[in-house]
């Protein structure tokens, strides 16, 4: 199937070594934070943390833990915490995209734009309850709903033409030229009239997510059909070391 083939590209996130983490300047756990952070959560003041705090305290990884669902243990949210200092080098507290892009395994990805677009700017708290949609413990609906959000590029709930034809590219590069790359998206939209045809999915519905026509683009009840025989989804492995 053309869309599977192309869904594989998410089957495994990049996550560099945190055990590699380098020395980082230390500071007061009350050094102020600078006031403007891209979606700053409030409740991350209530954590007591600063953007270069050495360790989290045993509340806040709790409270980290709940954010995410449980989905990360106490000693892997200690070492995504190095990780996320490292990488924000400039201790403001979030990652931006420069600072994504300088992690050598998802720089090398071809789909390196689209997955910095949904981490970047987060605060620790945030950065890590995405990441636990791709965690061991996460459920395949979490993961599903973590591919559907990097597909849906327009952020408009449906994965269009014009989506699929961004990470097609994304993922092809020159290899493809425009025609080929449209006659690939035609063969994957078309096998979704298919399973429209068969399934009866994405005809309309009361959830407000369903597409009338093949024009809307791919729903996520469609997308989870789609990728049913998918068993392989993007995982990431928290390598703690030993302490």
């Amino acid at each position: 199937r053309s869309f599977r083939k192309v869904a594989r590209s998410l089957r495994r996130f990049p996550l560099p070594n945190c055990q590699t983490a380098g020395p980082q300047q230390t500071e007061s756990a009350s050094a102020p934070r600078e006031s403007k952070r891209p979606r700053h959560d409030p409740s991350t003041a209530a954590m007591g943390l600063t953007a270069s705090s050495l360790n989290l305290t045993q509340y806040d990884v709790e409270e980290v833990q709940e954010h995410c669902g449980g989905k990360f243990n106490s000693r892997e949210i200690q070492c995504l915490y190095r990780r996320f200092r490292t990488l924000d080098k400039r201790h403001k507290g979030y990652i931006s995209e420069d600072e994504l892009m300088s992690i050598p395994e998802l720089a090398i990805s071809p789909l390196a734009p689209r997955v910095t677009q949904v981490f970047q700017n987060l605060n620790f708290k945030d950065f890590c309850r995405v990441l636990a949609a791709m965690s061991d413990r996460a459920t395949r609906e979490d993961k599903l709903d973590f591919m559907f959000r990097v597909y849906d590029v327009d952020r408009d709930g449906y994965i269009s033409f014009s989506d699929l034809e961004t990470i097609v590219k994304h993922l092809v590069g020159s290899s493809l030229n425009e025609e080929q790359v449209g006659e690939l998206i035609t063969r994957a939209m078309g096998e979704l009239g298919e399973l429209r045809t068969k399934t009866g999915v994405g005809r309309g519905g009361d959830d407000g997510r369903s597409s009338p026509s093949l024009g809307g683009g791919i729903t996520f009840d469609e997308f989870r059909v789609i990728m049913k025989g998918n068993a392989k989804l993007p995982t990431v492995k928290v390598p703690v070391g030993f302490d």
